[in-house]
């Protein structure tokens, strides 16, 4: 029954996103927490200007919101790939795979191959799984691989290959492993946070990654802030190639 409502809750959430899109207005809370919550709309944003990926890796797919969110804006012919370790994620994509183009990779990934250790309850789905340091917290073991590993030959520049990262402060560990196809990649969209709680990469590191590899800050499709006193503490961020054609249009209006 959960499972059920929550759906509804996804698809009535949709429809008046949907909704609202249509007119001049938006709904808001005083002192929310959710400051904006635009990652579709970059992405619609993104097509508008000629952006069509013919792959999309999504790093921490969770139960495959985003996954199904890539399908509506770029269509049944772009290959979504799912990333997820969680076991009690796993019936909701293996639902998904159903469908044409979407491709289930039942691993974390990271910046080699090993066994990781997911703090979570495994038969619970979390969107807060992270890797276990220390202490008592229930865990699972998961295997871990590089995306270079899986995708070096597969990816060709001609994909313009979305790269989206929400892997709970392990972003940069999945980057370390995807160096090699990053010139292949022309989008990532990531999680970062404005502050660490564990072993989270700071904003500022996450620039000079992408600057290093040739990509530039190019939008922000959300941010949060904390309940009690609204400080920002996470968001999503677009990094562009300067190799994409989106990257040349740099008139201010």
């Amino acid at each position: 029954m959960r499972t059920l409502a929550a759906a509804f809750n996804r698809r009535m959430k949709s429809v008046l996103k949907a909704a609202l899109r249509r007119t001049p207005y938006r709904v808001v809370r005083a002192r929310d927490a959710n400051r904006f919550q635009a990652i579709e709309d970059t992405l619609l944003a993104l097509k508008a200007r000629g952006f069509s990926p013919k792959i999309v890796l999504d790093g921490g797919a969770n139960v495959g919101d985003f996954g199904r969110m890539a399908r509506r804006v770029f269509g049944a012919n772009a290959e979504i790939h799912l990333f997820e370790p969680q076991p009690a994620c796993l019936p909701h994509l293996e639902a998904l795979t159903k469908q044409q183009n979407f491709i289930l990779h039942t691993v974390a990934i990271g910046a080699r191959d090993e066994i990781l250790e997911l703090a979570i309850d495994p038969s619970s789905v979390t969107t807060g799984a992270h890797v276990k340091l220390e202490g008592g917290a229930e865990s699972v073991s998961v295997r871990s691989v590089t995306l270079d590993g899986l995708f070096q030959e597969k990816l060709r520049d001609g994909d313009r290959t979305l790269l989206k990262l929400d892997l709970q402060g392990w972003e940069m560990e999945a980057l370390r492993g995807s160096v090699g196809i990053l010139p292949k990649i022309e989008i990532v969209l990531t999680e970062a946070s404005f502050f660490a709680q564990a072993y989270e990469p700071s904003i500022a590191d996450l620039i000079r990654f992408f600057d290093a590899g040739g990509f530039d800050l190019h939008d922000i499709a959300s941010l949060s802030a904390r309940r009690r006193d609204n400080r920002a503490h996470q968001a999503d961020l677009v990094f562009v190639s300067r190799l994409s054609p989106l990257a040349r249009d740099t008139a201010w209006a």
